[in-house]
């Protein structure tokens, strides 16, 4: 009689499992050999080999956008419209820095409805993890922790809401990091038409689901430098919500009056 664990294959069960282990741990690893712009982006990269609708150079880096159409109104979930825009910046095809944003409007249903937070965090929560807690976040800055607020249509009433999601920059040279900080600030302007509040989270991508009792003290020193970073250079400031700001959240306000209420 054969070895039940026999498989037509040759392999025993216990093979198999060896050799599947044996694949993810070399997929893991040339995943970790790619450059950081890559490895963070794979998922982006990959899909827009189209011709980009937004190009600026400076100091000979290249900055290529994929700005996208806000979604059909038939798709507008609870009164709320949305687009996406990925971009990478390169020097001689080698990517050196690339991010996501997302770019989030109120609008107005054929019986006149309009939007609320609550309806904007339902919205956020269809998407992922992250845009559902960058809804949540918008929600308790705007309509404070008390969910029974979140009826407030603020601040979409002034503008459109940007999340600036992730944010990769890998480059040596002083001078490639001042270029492609100017790439940026190049492309907030183009999409910031209609904008009342950009928002992020200052969060170190390489520590992006690593987060332990052991390397938190390293972490939190490494989000406070981040925090520096986007205030010196894109003009963000800490939310004024004190234990959001302390989780690394902030906002660029283009709409005076979108300034949130703050008791």
């Amino acid at each position: 009689m054969n070895d039940p664990t026999e498989r037509l294959d040759g392999l025993t069960d216990e093979q198999r499992r060896a050799q599947l282990r044996r694949e993810h741990e070399e997929a893991n690893a040339r995943h970790a050999a790619l450059p950081p712009a890559e490895r963070h982006f794979v998922y982006e990269i990959v899909p827009h080999q189209r011709k980009p609708n937004w190009t600026a150079e400076r100091n000979g880096l290249i900055g290529h956008a994929w700005i996208n159409r806000f979604c059909r109104l038939v798709d507008a979930y609870y009164n709320f419209q949305h687009r996406h825009v990925f971009f990478v910046i390169e020097r001689d095809s080698r990517r050196i820095a690339a991010g996501t944003l997302t770019v989030w409007r109120g609008v107005y249903d054929d019986d006149g409805g309009g939007w609320d937070l609550e309806g904007f965090v339902h919205r956020g929560d269809m998407n992922s993890q992250t845009e559902y807690e960058t809804a949540v976040a918008v929600a308790r800055v705007w309509g404070t922790d008390d969910e029974r607020n979140w009826w407030t249509d603020e601040p979409f009433c002034y503008g459109d809401v940007c999340s600036f999601d992730r944010l990769v920059i890998d480059a040596n040279a002083w001078a490639d990091v001042e270029a492609a900080w100017q790439i940026i600030d190049a492309l907030l302007k183009r999409i910031r038409r209609s904008m009342a509040v950009m928002v992020l989270k200052a969060f170190p991508l390489e520590y992006e689901g690593k987060v332990t009792a052991e390397n938190r003290p390293a972490f939190e020193r490494r989000q406070r430098a981040l925090v520096r970073l986007y205030r010196r250079r894109i003009g963000f400031e800490p939310v004024p919500h004190k234990s959001l700001a302390d989780e690394g959240w902030m906002m660029r306000l283009f709409n005076g009056g979108a300034w949130p209420d703050v008791e």
